[in-house]
């Protein structure tokens, strides 16, 4: 019988979080064991790899050569019992299927609580797992099997997805009520925004890239003074008075129906923004996935 054949999950989740610590009374902690058993599983499970997985130093440990080997494979075992473990305890529960949302930042803001609610509402055998991404990366997890719909530009739509049209923003410039754009009236071109500060989001976010591409248009550099990593970020920078922002309007609306920030409308076409509802052309979505899409397009009003 090979050595590995009986390796216990909780050693190894012990080795991959006294890695991560750099410490076994840390990683100890973590796992809720006693130092002197955590420092037993590790030894016991060295002996039974018949090498050294970590190495002791006065101040802490880090993994040896080998070490980083297991913890590799640990990583990859710990996270596929985890699944396994998640899909168990959903059928005791009576849940039925399991779809992975990814969408970007707007629509998990201003339109996905609503609507996925309504579907939950109703379909209490189905799990939703939502995530966070920006749309770029919503559409690689969409092409490479890790996601089952996606919520996103369109301006990042690529051919081998099903896309259909699902909610429309407006995007505003948002700023300090006492700024001096403030006191313009009516909407603003966005090239009149590149003599002042701005507060934007992280690199990669559409509305960045937009911004950037705007800004190369009109022959002027982006002043960015910070970056961010929410929408409510750019509002809050923005309110105290460090720059402008852009953002939907639906996000600044509270904001501004609170007289934290002033509001202007954008008078470049981009400030009209189509988020598109996508999911991958090489597999049938589950009955599950099936049944949100539907529900989502209704909600939309499509």
């Amino acid at each position: 019988m090979s050595a590995l054949s009986q390796l216990d999950m909780t050693a190894l989740r012990l080795l991959i979080a006294v890695a991560d610590c750099g410490s076994i009374s840390a990683g100890a902690s973590r796992c809720h064991l006693s130092v002197a058993a955590a420092s037993k599983r590790i030894s016991d499970l060295e002996a039974r790899v018949g090498t050294a997985l970590l190495l002791r130093h006065r101040r802490g440990v880090e993994p040896s050569p080998a070490g980083d080997i297991f913890i590799a494979h640990a990583r990859r075992m710990a996270a596929l019992a985890g699944v396994m473990e998640e899909d168990l305890r959903d059928c005791a529960h009576g849940v039925q299927d399991r779809v992975r949302i990814v969408a970007n930042s707007a629509a998990i803001l201003q339109f996905l609580p609503e609507d996925l609610h309504g579907f939950m509402q109703g379909n209490p055998r189905v799990r939703i797992e939502l995530e966070e991404h920006t749309s770029r990366s919503a559409v690689e997890m969409l092409q490479t099997d890790r996601a089952d719909i996606g919520v996103f530009d369109d301006g990042y739509t690529p051919g081998n997805l099903h896309a259909h049209a699902y909610r429309e923003d407006t995007l505003v410039c948002v700023m300090h009520p006492r700024h001096s754009l403030a006191r313009r009236k009516g909407a603003l071109p966005f090239a009149q925004t590149l003599a002042h500060d701005h507060v934007g989001l992280y690199r990669g976010t559409a509305i960045l890239t937009q911004m950037e591409r705007a800004a190369a248009q009109a022959g002027r550099a982006l002043r960015l003074r910070i970056q961010v990593t929410s929408f409510d970020a750019v509002c809050r920078m923005a309110e105290s008075g460090i720059g402008v922002g852009i953002v939907p309007q639906r996000v600044a609306q509270p904001y501004a129906a609170l007289g934290r920030l002033h509001l202007a409308p954008l008078r470049d076409a981009w400030s009209k923004r189509r988020l598109v509802l996508g999911w991958p052309q090489q597999r049938e979505p589950s009955p599950g996935a099936q049944g949100l899409i539907g529900h989502l397009l209704r909600a939309a009003g499509h």
